[in-house]
């Protein structure tokens, strides 16, 4: 079993992040926008408030998507030893991370009521396929020696 190659983890990682911060934009900003302001509204949250926390709401999805994508293509590196190199595996990798950052995270934010069901649901049926496209094409540029 060889050692991971850690830079080919970063460069996949970071791709696969950048892939997963463009479909979260799509469907949260673009698809789910307006149920989300709605949200933060009944929340009490005014516009100014909202305007304000912007860029650091901003800046803290941006670190998510890098960390999940590095978390995919490293999980993938971790399992090509027993499941060998290939878009299986990465698909593999893809679902594991997706139930570890999507699914059981939703399932307490269900459970408390906090957002509407659509906004729990949504996301997690589209993030299934952000997390598998996303650790697929990230793991393509993971090779080891």
């Amino acid at each position: 079993m060889g050692k991971i190659a850690w830079g080919r983890v970063f460069l996949g990682g970071l791709v696969a992040g950048v892939l997963w911060w463009i479909f979260e934009g799509l469907v949260h900003g673009l698809m789910l926008g307006q149920d989300w302001m709605a949200a933060m509204t009944a929340l009490g949250k005014t516009k100014d408030q909202m305007d304000a926390g912007h860029m650091h709401f901003m800046a803290l999805v941006t670190l998510w998507s890098l960390l999940a994508g590095i978390l995919g293509v490293w999980l993938y590196a971790a399992i090509r030893p027993r499941f060998g190199p290939g878009p299986s595996t990465a698909l593999m990798a893809g679902i594991a991370l997706w139930m570890t950052a999507c699914v059981l995270p939703s399932i307490i934010t269900y459970a408390m009521a906090l957002w509407p069901t659509k906004l729990t649901c949504v996301p997690v049926v589209t993030s299934f396929f952000e997390s598998i496209i996303a650790t697929t094409v990230g793991a393509s540029l993971y090779k080891e020696a």
